[in-house]
């Protein structure tokens, strides 16, 4: 390796350790401010807290309610339409990869028109439906909610995988003895499974950052999740940032916990996604 080249790679190396820091110190000083004690935000602004306070993130609301109760229905609702989400999409992304049909474009073209569609757009039929059903102040509602957008994202993503896998591992399969169900299990699964891989981190971050429909279907204290509390406290916790910050603090750090630790996945899964027909 000439000179040249090394001062150019250290140049480079050099240059992304400050982007990194630039984008990452939005992140710290979120994190400081939510162990700050009170009032210390403005008095004293310092790059780190006079002493470590806990107090924003076990201090109960004006309801009673705790942040980790809301952190437990973000998770119960996330979960539950994920689990919705590849119990739904998986089976109907390999359907509309392999079987041939006049109706397939048709239903590619649903999908994608339901993938476009705002949420604001289906809330009143979906209100109207859930309250027949007594779906209303229900965790159940909200997953149901989140699945009809995370649904066809998976159906879009997955898609490609299976139509690219060649039709001969299936015809092995059924040669072997396995019928239709066991070789859709067996072997189109494990093989597409850094694209399901994908499709349940996505779902999962959809649900887990929704707030309109938790907005819309959840009126009980107890039931609501992290972004809906989150956006509340912008008006009720006035210039209590320090609590404004634990909320956000825990919104965060479990997506971007997993995402970092599936990101090679993820990257590749939506790249493949990109370029497979």
């Amino acid at each position: 390796m000439t000179k040249k080249i090394k001062r150019q790679k250290n140049i480079m190396t050099l240059v992304s350790i400050i982007i990194t820091i630039i984008f990452l110190f939005p992140l710290y000083w979120m994190i400081t401010t939510s162990l700050r004690p009170p009032g210390e935000t403005f008095q004293n602004p310092t790059f780190f807290p006079s002493r470590i306070c806990l107090d924003s993130f076990v201090l109960k609301n004006e309801h009673g309610v705790s942040l980790f109760t809301y952190l437990k229905n973000s998770c119960i609702v996330s979960l539950g339409a994920t689990a919705i989400t590849m119990v739904l999409g998986i089976p109907a992304a390999y359907g509309l990869a392999r079987f041939k049909n006049r109706l397939i474009s048709v239903a590619l073209f649903v999908f994608l028109v339901a993938q476009m569609l705002p949420s604001s757009l289906i809330l009143t039929p979906l209100f109207v439906n859930f309250s027949k059903l007594e779906l209303i102040n229900s965790h159940v509602g909200v997953m149901l909610a989140d699945a009809t957008l995370t649904i066809p994202f998976t159906v879009i993503i997955l898609r490609t995988y299976f139509k690219d896998i060649p039709k001969e591992l299936e015809e092995a399969a059924i040669i072997d003895g396995c019928g239709p169900w066991r070789t859709f299990i067996k072997v189109m699964v494990p093989v597409s499974s850094s694209g399901i891989v994908t499709a349940l981190s996505m779902s999962m971050f959809m649900a887990w950052g929704d707030m309109v429909f938790s907005l819309t279907f959840l009126n009980q204290e107890g039931l609501k999740t992290l972004p809906l509390i989150l956006y509340k406290a912008m008006g009720e916790l006035g210039v209590r940032w320090e609590i404004l910050m634990a909320y956000a603090t825990v919104v965060v750090l479990p997506i971007l916990v997993i995402f970092v630790l599936m990101q090679k996945y993820v990257v590749d899964g939506l790249t493949a996604g990109a370029v497979k027909g």
